[in-house]
């Protein structure tokens, strides 16, 4: 019998970690819809390739709030083994979105510098400046209330959230700097110039952060075991079960950052649900203080064995 899953209380550091998320996420897809227009209305190559980095890597966030609410809930374990390919599956997508929008804008940048003309008008590029401001500081507060919400327990995805927060910041200083630059000068071939290296700079992050997308997501995909992982903290895990509980068996997949385990425990015959639910939670709590920075998917099974 397998013992049916209950979603506990969101501890207050669970509720600050997805309330820092989901502020960013708002404050993202504000200064997408900016960035974007001003790209498009304006001319700023700027301003377009990190309104389309941004727009991209704001799915691969959502994704991200979606599987840590799952996990805080105790609902991660219904996708099975599912669960990660799903996500890498959008993060394979979005490396290709990053990949095709870094060769449209960077083609585009590339021809503005060697011709030293740019088709930005001056209110346009005074406009992508202030837009750049707004920018930098929308960036400032989401790297801040995620630097906060990152503290305490490892995680994963918190960290790898503050990383993509701090590229995101790094992107917003360039635009801010470049935009500047292009908006204040007179000679047109140095606006050119500009607005050039400021989207080729956000195309190369674009193009890094496809790589590390791909890179990570590869691997779930190709349905690695992670037993050499599992097996040593199932050991050490299981001292902690209840007594007339064993472990039988276990399978395993995902990575370091993100496990899914299916473990069989061994138990006298007529054990009741309560007693295996026991198990499961004891089980659990020893497994996440073995493997501390592991986003971890469990589902236990209790099987009943003759005396």
């Amino acid at each position: 019998m397998t013992a049916p899953a209950t979603t506990a209380a969101l501890t207050a550091e669970q509720a600050g970690r997805e309330h820092a998320l989901a502020k960013a996420a708002v404050l993202d897809f504000a200064c997408v819809a900016m960035l974007l227009a001003l790209g498009l209305g304006a001319g700023s190559l700027t301003n377009l390739a990190e309104g389309i980095r941004g727009g991209l890597m704001t799915v691969v966030d959502l994704v991200a709030l979606t599987v840590l609410r799952r996990l805080h809930r105790g609902t991660l374990a219904g996708f099975d083994f599912g669960t990660g390919k799903i996500e890498q599956l959008v993060s394979i997508g979005i490396a290709l979105s990053l990949v095709g929008g870094a060769l449209w804008v960077g083609m585009d940048a590339v021809e503005t510098a060697l011709t030293g003309h740019s088709d930005a008008t001056p209110l346009g590029l005074s406009l992508a400046a202030v837009s750049g401001a707004i920018n930098f500081f929308a960036n400032v507060v989401a790297w801040e209330n995620v630097r906060q919400a990152a503290r305490g327990r490892p995680s994963s995805i918190m960290r790898a959230q503050l990383r993509a927060r701090t590229t995101k910041l790094f992107c917003s200083v360039v635009v801010q700097i470049t935009m500047t630059v292009a908006a204040a000068a007179k000679d047109p071939v140095i606006v050119a110039g500009a607005d050039a290296l400021g989207a080729l700079l956000v195309c190369g992050v674009m193009a890094r952060a496809a790589w590390e997308l791909t890179a990570q997501a590869v691997p779930d995909l190709l349905d690695r075991s992670t037993s050499h992982i599992a097996g040593p903290a199932l050991q050490r895990a299981a001292d902690a079960l209840p007594s007339g509980f064993s472990l039988e068996s276990f399978r395993s997949r995902g990575t370091p950052h993100a496990l899914v385990l299916e473990v069989a425990l061994a138990c006298a015959p007529g054990t009741d649900v309560a007693t295996a639910q026991r198990a499961e939670r004891s089980l659990a709590a020893a497994l996440a203080a073995a493997l501390p920075e592991t986003q971890l998917s469990l589902v236990v099974q209790a099987v009943p064995t003759p005396p």
